[in-house]
This record gives C-alpha cells, structure tokens and sequence, in this order.
C-alpha cells in the first residue's frame, strides 16, 4: 500500500540527502523570527524617546522641555527661544555644568579634586553626548556681549542683557568700581520701582533688593539718593542706561579661561622662553580680541586685527602675531592651561568670538575627507547677519513683565501695572475683539454695548490714567499679530 506523502509530512524513508536539500532551499527563502520581533518592540515601548531638560532663565524661573533624546541640541535651543518668543537670539545660548575629571598625574597619596565648569551647548551634536543626565539641567545665558546696547533693535532683548549684567555684578563674574555699582544700582531700581516717592519709598526700602556681592545698608543709601535724580526715566530708559555705563567695565563680555604660565618665542627658530614663575593668570576671550588678566587688572591685549593664528596642543595654547616692520617683539606666545578640556574650551570660544563679531557669514565646513585637529566650527549666525535682519524686519510693540531683585514683585514696560492689571487689560480688549465693529462705538443704550470698560493706560511719571481705544481699533486683522505681541509670565 503505498503512502501519501505531502509537502508537510516526513517519513523514515527520506535520506539525509534529502533532507539537507530542504534545508538549503529555506535558507534561500527566509525566515521571520515572530518571538524576537515582539520582544523587541516591547523593549523599545518601554525604552523612553525624549528627554527631560530643566532650563533656567535670567528671571530666575524655570521651564521643562521634552525633547527626542536623537535630536540635535538645536532642537532644545528652538524650543527655548519659541517660550520667551525672543527675535534677536544670536546673543543667547545655554550652559550646562561641565564635571571635569581628576587632574592627570596627581602625586601619589594626594587627594584628586574634581573640577567643575559652564560650558556652552554645542547645538550641532545630542544632548546626551555632551553633558551627563537625566537630570539634564541648563542655564539661559548671554553668551555674545554687545558692544554697544544701541545695536539691539528690541527693548526685550536689551531687558534680557540687562539681567545677564546685573546677574553678573551680584555673582562677582564682572568686576565694578564703588561709584560705578551704586550708579547701576540706581538705574535698576530706577526700572522696577519708577520714580521716587517719599509716601511709598521710605527708608530701608531696599533693604530686600540684592544688587552687589555682601551689600552694605551705607551703599543702600547711597543708591537710593540716585535714585531720586532719574525721575521721569521709564524702564526701557533705565536699563538702556544701565547697559550703556555697564559696557565701559573693563571686564564687560569677557569669557575668562585660567592659565598658568606663558612662553614667549618665535615661529620661525621654533625657540621659546617659558616664564617659569607660574603665576595664575586669565585669558579673556572678547569682541576686540584676547586681553590678558592678572589679578583682575588687564596686562596685555591681543586684538583680533593682529592675530595671524590661534591653536593648541595638549595643554598649551597658541596666538601667532602679525609681525609689523619695525616690531622687535616674538610673534608666538603661547600659555599653559590646567587641561586639554580647558586649553580646547578656550580655543572654541576664541573660534566662535572670532566668527561671530569679525566675519559677514560664518566659513563653510572643510570638505577634505582627510584632516588633522578638530572640526569644529562656529554654525550659528554672525552680528552682522543678524543686525541686517533687524533692518528688514519690522519692529515689535510687545508687552511683557519684568522680574524684580525683590520677590513677588512684576513690573510691566509701560507705566506701574502688576500682571493682574495686565491680564483684566488684556480680557478688555478680547472682548472688543469680539464685538461687532458696528455695535462697538455706535451709542447705543443696550447695557451690554455700552458698559464703560475704556482700557486704562498710564502716562508715565504721575500715573495719570486716560482712556484710549482699543489697540486693535481700525486696525486690520492681518497686521495686527505682526504689530502687537504680547509676552506676560501667564
């Protein structure tokens, strides 16, 4: 009797033979793993795509962004600069604490001390690759100091500069004169408190406000007798002032980097004589170019004019001179950093001062498939970008609030509004919004078109009040989201 042998049935009477025919006939097919397949999508389901960053802002709030964990650092930056809706964001960046590793070659038996830096988000690269988390935790920085608060085209964004230099005074990052802090000093309370008045502004009245590292009740005073002769100066004005006495500050907008020791030597004998005295000393990296530090008192300056080269190697960094005709001095000086991260953080900021204030756009990318040293270039915008874009772009009249050195205190642009005055000004003229044109202003005795909501707004010194139309009256719909903006902390 003979058997039926279907394509699914195997006897004893198969030969090996054929049985590795078979095997290679389905090894030429293919195979689909259902058991793998399923535990790896359930592996990535629980696996998290976004990351949490926690940033902190000049006003000393914080705001938590998801990002995805395989987006660039770019990503996060876009989405900081959409919160505050700032235009002009070249000048800004964010930081992270950068913890350096033990110092390399510590002597036996010695305690290594873990160094800790800010350093800035590379927005080209991931978060993760940069700095160590979750957590992951940034700061809301000016990272380009203007050099004259003039160039920047909108009030909010001379407001955010103004925070990052009083911030800097209070912290004992930028180093002020008596005279010249109680001055600055006066301009902000100028800008969070208005004008003097007595019946409100009595004595100790700034004993609450923070301006200058271990501040004295004599410096308060002080501070407050300036304070009496900017009457009539509103905040814009106020922190314009503040920003444009600032900017004289010897060390305003220098990003300083520790050294050690400096060499002194010439490129084309390859000779060098180190200063063996080892005495600490700070490189800034400015708009202008290098300056020297010691002490906090500047030595030495290096301007971006006269600088051929700059580079490094291991621990030790390089600035090549122009040599002029009559110059006897080396064109090589080089300086001892306490690390290659540190010697290499220095050079990108040098890179990126450099771009960003001396060139019209930023240089292309290298496309040699072969190179030596690193890669890294500068890809934001320059100054000179960005300030040809303010010239095109039509200028913003928005409304926000501006912190205070004091707590629980909000001050608005214009005149002495608290955001409660803001918001119950801001549903007023929604509901002009939504009223009919015809209805609005036509007499009518219906209680419901006719209540006396006119919106108040205040004049400046006196706080007189008087009523005006809605901002958006006569105004067509499709310019007023380009004239009117409106920033509040809601």
């Amino acid at each position: 009797m003979a058997i039926l042998q279907t394509p699914a049935t195997y006897t004893a009477s198969q030969t090996s033979h054929e049985l590795q025919a078979m095997s290679l006939r389905l090894m030429s097919g293919g195979t689909y793993d259902v058991r793998a397949s399923e535990m790896a999508a359930n592996f990535q389901d629980i696996r998290p795509k976004t990351v949490t960053c926690v940033v902190h802002f000049l006003d000393d709030s914080q705001e938590v962004f998801e990002v995805d964990k395989r987006a660039k650092a770019q990503h996060l930056l876009d989405k900081v600069f959409g919160h505050l809706e700032l235009v002009e964001k070249d000048y800004f960046g964010l930081q992270f604490i950068d913890i350096a590793p033990p110092t390399e070659g510590a002597p036996h038996g010695h305690v290594q001390v873990t160094s800790y830096a800010m350093r800035w988000l590379d927005p080209l690269k991931t978060i993760k690759k940069q700095c160590r988390g979750p957590p992951f935790e940034f700061f809301f920085r000016v990272k380009f100091y203007v050099s004259d608060p003039s160039k920047l085209a909108e009030e909010y964004t001379r407001y955010h500069f103004f925070l990052q230099v009083k911030r800097d005074i209070l912290e004992g990052r930028l180093m002020c004169p008596q005279n010249t802090a109680i001055l600055l000093a006066s301009y902000a309370v100028q800008s969070e408190l208005g004008d003097f008045n007595p019946d409100e502004h009595r004595d100790n009245y700034l004993a609450d406000y923070r301006f200058i590292p271990n501040q004295t009740p004599e410096f308060e005073k002080q501070v407050s007798d300036l304070h009496k002769q900017h009457r009539g100066q509103n905040p814009a004005d106020a922190e314009y002032n503040y920003l444009d006495k600032a900017k004289r500050l010897e060390m305003y907008g220098v990003d300083l980097h520790n050294a050690r020791s400096m060499m002194i030597g010439d490129v084309e004998t390859g000779q060098f004589n180190v200063d063996q005295s080892s005495v600490d000393i700070q490189l800034g990296v400015t708009s202008v170019g290098l300056v020297v530090f010691q002490n906090n008192v500047k030595i030495n300056t290096f301007p971006w004019a006269k600088i051929v080269k700059i580079s490094f190697k291991r621990k030790q960094f390089f600035i090549q001179l122009r040599r002029e005709v009559n110059d006897s001095v080396e064109n090589l000086i080089g300086f001892n950093m306490n690390s290659y991260r540190s010697c290499k953080n220095l050079w990108k900021s040098c890179v990126e001062h450099h771009t960003f204030f001396r060139l019209y756009v930023p240089n292309p990318p290298s496309k040699k498939v072969f190179s030596l040293g690193s890669k890294f270039r500068y890809s934001g915008r320059t100054e000179y970008q960005t300030l040809e874009e303010n010239k095109r772009r039509a200028k913003l009249d928005r409304t926000f609030s501006r912190s205070s050195s004091s707590k629980g205190f909000a001050r608005r642009t214009v005149g002495g509004h608290t955001r409660n005055t803001i918001m119950e000004e801001r549903n007023f003229i929604d509901g002009y919004r939504n009223i009919p044109k015809s209805q609005t202003f036509s007499g009518t005795n219906n209680s419901a078109m006719t209540v006396n909501h006119s919106i108040k707004r205040y004049d400046g010194v006196n706080n007189q009040t008087r009523a005006t139309l809605p901002h958006d009256y006569k105004v067509g719909s499709s310019s007023r989201a380009s004239i009117h903006s409106e920033k509040s902390d809601e």
